[in-house]
This record gives structure tokens, C-alpha cells and sequence, in this order.
């Protein structure tokens, strides 16, 4: 029989559960009357640890939203659109075969193949560099430069293809729907990103960036409580620019200019095309230049070399010596020197133009282009009062154009080789807008005008005048009588045969022009270059002489290739269509359409009828020969050429002097080329008075003196 065991409760355990559950019930309930205390304060004073909590529970349901602005476009004088927004894209490819749609259809790339094969038909990538990208294991990936700031139109067309996988991310952007054109004066962008995580737009060069602030307008802010607008700062979109530019001139003087750059093939080149009287930049460009569509051009070539990148001048600051020579009365044009070499506290001066060429006239000199004689000057003038014309004429001070970072050049004048140096434009170095503006006392009668770019910028949504352009005096650095002066002295630096500006010459069209070239040897190491290449070639042209309207300059820096022999041909192959378009096109009077007229074909006629002929068409005609019919004529037939215009006819016979009162010093010369006589000139302007009276003979051996006058 077993022993039956018998359980006695654990009393020790029972006793503990007991007591445990007691004090639970205890904490439970002091933990509860606490929060219900809690919440009591809360509720009475509706704040926990100092934060309002009405505040937190309404800005729970508020918030704001950045209004980006617009920013402002860019306009020509016309209102042709130069610089505008627009939505780009940047592409990217997802790889990673989990992401999948709520319906379980892929996101990622599925066809590798297809998607390369296709994608290089949009975007500058090889099909077979496409491809690896996409054979990457990572996530997702990009596809460079070629990948980023897609078009609209290429974002659409890669669209149409319904790619899987393919995805894009938007932002603003600008464009330029004429690319190269005008590119360092109209400047370029980039994108800044905010603290709000948005990107904005921001100028980085050219009006772009001078005139950004207006451009730019000012963002908004739209405050909201859940889905009610409670407040809102209004958003005030960027101001509209409009530039000063004729974009008909701009266009013929790019296209020459790639013209001329291909031909030469220079490290540099600049022009710019201004008006006399008001200081309106209509054209301007240069090279190397950038589309800045392609924001992977690099930024090495964003230099602005209108204003920046100030150079050694040559021999077009001696207009500037000139002048200053006049107006202080120690030019004496008469007086000979002795051309070559000339020292300088043992430095040498010498002439471009070779060797000894003997004694000339200071005159003679300066339509050469004498460094000699100029040096001379220099000293004639005094090197302080030489400096204070300088100083007079704004060298070595921005010319304030509406441009940053303009340079004020500089200049070395401690020592008199220095000194004489600067006279014919080493040893000082000057921007092309300092140049300009420069010239325009010469062709303003004494009257220095500010160059300037922009024409009006406007409200973009009132279409308010917020700031507007307008011609600014800068100074009178000489007398009236100077300008006019320097101006008859330029003209022979076209007009003689040994001119150095020569080849621009614009007689055969009906315009005298007042020019000087320059060369300025390259300084490197303290030393100069000796080569015509390694130079800096210059012209300055001041169109029509007697009453400018434009002034032209360009200059080339080491050209690499001379295709007529010289760099001036090439240069006046730009110069040329550019000047006669815009002297033909100004608000002169040789717009008016009537201002024009075919020129009629009279060879084969009698004198009397071809002269007839072309009277009654509205030129004016001057007979070499007096018998038989006409067998030449100087202006072609059937092209249009200016009404009034001189028109030579060719017969047999002996030749008899016309009536030249009023005729234009060009007309004389170009009679007297045809005819072969010798003429000499004095004063400038127009014909007042003849040696050889009306209907005199005149063979090839007669020397013809006139009087110039200018009209009142």
C-alpha cells in the first residue's frame, strides 16, 4: 500500500501576489489622478512646457509656398526676342527591377537594347555608350551632359517613345534663340539654389548679370490654413530689357565676322559698331565667343572684350595725340622731321613702316603712321600736359557703359621713352568702349559721348519705363575746331596712295571717311614682338567724315593667316557691308526710299542724251572726252545707288574742267583719277573755289588746286 502525499500551500508566495497587486493598484491609480491633473493644467492653460499649443495646432494645418518669379526677357531695339524661359529636363534611367506600379508593371529599364538604340536617336550619346550606362548595377543612373538641359522638344519626342524606365526631373532655364549671337554683351545664366530648396535663376556675365536685380523681379509667398489662403506677399515678376542693338546689324556684322575668323584665323578679335551722336552701341561682337545654349562651352571664353581684357592700343591713339597736339597749338604739319629711328635717353623709337624713308612732313607722318613723329610730339606737347589730355579724354577710367567689371586700363609714364611710347598707344593699355568713346569728341565737334547698351528697361506687366538709356556727355576734351581738324587729317590716311587706311575707303560709294589704323607690337616677358602676325591690328573709322554718324573699330590680336597679303583687306571686307548698311539704313536721309535710283545704262549714247539720260534719273554728271559716244560709265548700270550721286561718263576727244563748286573732295579726286591731272587740295568740306575756270582745257600733265569749305 503507498503512502498518499499530501500538498500544503505555499503561504510565503500567496502572501508576496498579494502585496504586489496591492501596490500596482496603488501606482495605476496615482499615475492616473497625475495625468488627470495633467491634462487639467493643460486644458485650463492650453500650453505644455511653454509651447502654445493653439499656435502648434494652427500651424499644423498652415504653411507656404515660395511663388518663384519670372524672370524678365531680353530684347533687341525692335523687340525681337534675344533672351526668353524656358523648362528644360535632365533624364535618368531607373535599373532596379523592384520598382514596379501599384499594378505590378515595371519602372525600370526592360529592354536595354531598344532604349539605347533609340535614345541615340535624341540625344548626343553613341548607342553603344547608352548601353553600358544601362548595364550598371546600380539603382538608376544619368547619362552626362548629353542627358541634361534637354529641350521641350526632345523631352517630348523621348516621351512619344514610351521607354520603360525612362524618367525626367524639370527646372527653369534660359534660352537663346540666336545662340552666338551678341553671346558676351547678352550674357549668360546660371542656376542658384535657395534655402527653400528651389532653384532661381541668376546672371553670371553680360546684361544678364549687371542687370540682374531687375531681371530677376522679387519672389512671392502664398500662406495657407488647410486649404484656405490665409495671406499672401504678391510675387513681382523680373523687368524687361531692351538693348540698344540693331539686330539687322548685328546679323551682317556675325556672319562677316565668322567670315573674317576663318579666314585669318586671329588668337582674338572685337568689334563694334556705335552712333556718333548718341553713344547706341548697334552692333558688337567678338572671338572666341560661346552658344550660351551649351552650357558645355567653357567658361575660359566668357571674358568680355569690350570692357575687359585691356590691350595695348598701336597707332590709333595717335588721332588721340593728334588732337591733343592741335588743341595745345605744337602741331605744326608743315614742319619736316627726320623719319627712321629716333632715341629716347638711348631707347629706340622707330617707324613700322621699314627704313629710313627720309625727311617728311608731320602731316606726311601721320597718314603714314610715323611712330618717330609722334614721339616727337609727345615731346612738343610736354609729357604733362600730354598725361592731362589723357586724363581729359577718360583713359584709365571705366567708361561706365552699364557693364561689370569694367577695366580702367593702365599705363606706364615714369620714364620719357614711356612717355613718348604712349603717344603712339604702347606702354598704355586701353578697352575698345575706351577707344569709342574717345573718338566721339573727334566726331562730335569736341563733344566726348558715353557709349551705352541699353536702350529702356520696362515693367514686364504694366509695362512701366523703369530705367531708361539716354546719351550722356562725358566731357569736352578739346575744341570744336580741333575735331574738325583731326578729322581732314584722318581723311588722308584714306585718300593717299600711301594711306594706311586705304582699303577702306568708301568713295566708290558715295562716302569720304576719316580713319586711322593701328599695330601694336605684342608686349611678353618685358620684351615686344618683332612679327607683323604677333600684333594687334586696329582700325578706327569715323562715317560720313564731315558729319559722323557712326564710328567703327575692330582690332585683331595675332593673326594667323593673312590671305590678301595684309590684315586690312580682310579687315575692310567686314567693315565695309556693315558701314554701308547701316549709312544707308540711318534715319539720315538716305533712308527715304526716293534717296535711290537704278543707275540707267547710257553707253552707246551721245554725250548729250547720256548726259540727259542720267540727269533726269538724279545724278549728277561730269564728261571725260567731248566727241563720239559714250564708251564707259562709273557707276554699273542697273544697280542702285544714292540719288545725287557723281557719275563719270567716258567719250573721245579733248576734255574741258566742269563746274566743281559744291562737288565733295572724293568727287574732285575720282574725276581727277579718271581724267589723270595732278590735284592738290586746301581746307576741308566741299569745293568753294577752282585754278582752272569751267570748260578750260585740262590734259593729263595739268596740276588742279581747290578750296574746301565746310557749309554753314
Amino acid at each position: 500500500m503507498k503512502n498518499k502525499v499530501r500538498r500544503i500551500p505555499h503561504k510565503k508566495i500567496t502572501k508576496n501576489a498579494k502585496t504586489f497587486g496591492v501596490l500596482m493598484l496603488i501606482a495605476t491609480t496615482i499615475v492616473i489622478l497625475g495625468l488627470g491633473v495633467r491634462l487639467f493644467i493643460i486644458a485650463g492653460n492650453k500650453s505644455v512646457d511653454g509651447h502654445n499649443l493653439t499656435k502648434a495646432t494652427r500651424e499644423a494645418f498652415m504653411g507656404k509656398q515660395n511663388i518663384i518669379a519670372s524672370r524678365g526677357k531680353i530684347f533687341d531695339s525692335d523687340g525681337q526676342v534675344l533672351a526668353e524661359n524656358t523648362t528644360v529636363y535632365n533624364m535618368y534611367a531607373i535599373l532596379n527591377k523592384n520598382q514596379k506600379d501599384t499594378d505590378g508593371k515595371p519602372l525600370y529599364v526592360t529592354d536595354k537594347a531598344k532604349v539605347a538604340r533609340e535614345l541615340s536617336k535624341v540625344i548626343n550619346l553613341k548607342e553603344k555608350e547608352i548601353y553600358k550606362r544601362l548595364s550598371s548595377k546600380q539603382f538608376q543612373v544619368e547619362f552626362g551632359t548629353a542627358g541634361k538641359n534637354l529641350t521641350i522638344a526632345q523631352h517630348n519626342k523621348i516621351e512619344k517613345m514610351k521607354l520603360s524606365g525612362i524618367s525626367f526631373t524639370s527646372h527653369q532655364a534660359r534660352t537663346y534663340p540666336n545662340d552666338q549671337m551678341a553671346s558676351h554683351l547678352i550674357g549668360n545664366v546660371n542656376m542658384v539654389e535657395g534655402s527653400s530648396g528651389q532653384s532661381t535663376i541668376s546672371g553670371i556675365m553680360g546684361i544678364e548679370a549687371s542687370e540682374n536685380k531687375l531681371l530677376s523681379g522679387k519672389n512671392g509667398i502664398k500662406s495657407y490654413q488647410g486649404q484656405k489662403t490665409d495671406s499672401s506677399k504678391s510675387v513681382k515678376n523680373g523687368d524687361d530689357v531692351y538693348l540698344t542693338l540693331d539686330s539687322s546689324l548685328q546679323t551682317t556684322l556675325e556672319t562677316r565676322m565668322d567670315t573674317f575668323v576663318k579666314a585669318t584665323k586671329p588668337t582674338a578679335a572685337v568689334a563694334v559698331l556705335m552712333e556718333a551722336k548718341t553713344g547706341r552701341i548697334v552692333a558688337a561682337t567678338q572671338r572666341p565667343n560661346f552658344n550660351p545654349n551649351d552650357k558645355s562651352d567653357t567658361p575660359t571664353v566668357w571674358s568680355n572684350l569690350l570692357d575687359q581684357g585691356a590691350f595695348e592700343p598701336g597707332s590709333t591713339m595717335k588721332g588721340i595725340t593728334l588732337a591733343a597736339a592741335i588743341d595745345t597749338g605744337k602741331w605744326q604739319p608743315n614742319a619736316t622731321f627726320q623719319s627712321g629711328t629716333y632715341l629716347i635717353d638711348g631707347k629706340e623709337v622707330t617707324d613700322s613702316f621699314g627704313d629710313d624713308q627720309g625727311q617728311m612732313t608731320y602731316r606726311e607722318g601721320f597718314w603714314r603712321s610715323s611712330n618717330v613723329a609722334f614721339a616727337k610730339t609727345e615731346q612738343k606737347i610736354g609729357a604733362q600736359t600730354w598725361k592731362n589730355y589723357l586724363e581729359k579724354f577718360k583713359f584709365l577710367q571705366s567708361t561706365q557703359s552699364g557693364l561689370n567689371g569694367e577695366e580702367a586700363g593702365s599705363i606706364s609714364f615714369s620714364y620719357a621713352i614711356d612717355q613718348a611710347n604712349t603717344a603712339f598707344g604702347q606702354a598704355i593699355r586701353v578697352t575698345p568702349l575706351q577707344m569709342i568713346q574717345a573718338y566721339s569728341a573727334i566726331a562730335n565737334n569736341g563733344k566726348e559721348i558715353r557709349p551705352y547698351f541699353i536702350d529702356k528697361i520696362v515693367n514686364s506687366s504694366t509695362g512701366e519705363i523703369v530705367k531708361q538709356g539716354k546719351t550722356t556727355t562725358v566731357g569736352h576734351p578739346i575744341k570744336a575746331s580741333t575735331a574738325k581738324q583731326v578729322r581732314k587729317y584722318m581723311i588722308d590716311v584714306v585718300n593717299k596712295s600711301d594711306g594706311t587706311a586705304k582699303e577702306f575707303d568708301l568713295s566708290d560709294y558715295g562716302y569720304q571717311i576719316a580713319a586711322k589704323t593701328g599695330t601694336a607690337q605684342i608686349s611678353e616677358n618685358g620684351q615686344y614682338s618683332q612679327t607683323y602676325k604677333d600684333a594687334i591690328h586696329s582700325v578706327m573709322v569715323l562715317a560720313p567724315e564731315k558729319n559722323p554718324k557712326y564710328i567703327f573699330y575692330m582690332a585683331v590680336k595675332q593673326p594667323s593667316k593673312l590671305p590678301d597679303g595684309d590684315i586690312q583687306p580682310t579687315m575692310s571686307k567686314l567693315f565695309k557691308p556693315l558701314m554701308l548698311q547701316a549709312l544707308n539704313d540711318s534715319d539720315s536721309a538716305v533712308k527715304s526710299k526716293t534717296t535711290k535710283q537704278t543707275v540707267p545704262n547710257v553707253v552707246g549714247q551721245s554725250i548729250s542724251s547720256a548726259k540727259s539720260t542720267m540727269t533726269k534719273a538724279g545724278f549728277r554728271v561730269a564728261v571725260v572726252g567731248s566727241k563720239g559716244k559714250i564708251t564707259s560709265q562709273s557707276l554699273l548700270a542697273n544697280q542702285k545707288s544714292l540719288t545725287n550721286q557723281l557719275v563719270i561718263l567716258t567719250a573721245k576727244g579733248n576734255t574741258y574742267m566742269p563746274n566743281m563748286i559744291g562737288w565733295s573732295l572724293v568727287d574732285a579726286q575720282t574725276f581727277a583719277n579718271k581724267m589723270g591731272f595732278k590735284l592738290t587740295w586746301k581746307g576741308s568740306g566741299f569745293i568753294s573755289g577752282q585754278s582752272i575756270a569751267e570748260n578750260q582745257l585740262i590734259v593729263k600733265s595739268s596740276v588742279v588746286s581747290i578750296a574746301l569749305k565746310e557749309k554753314e
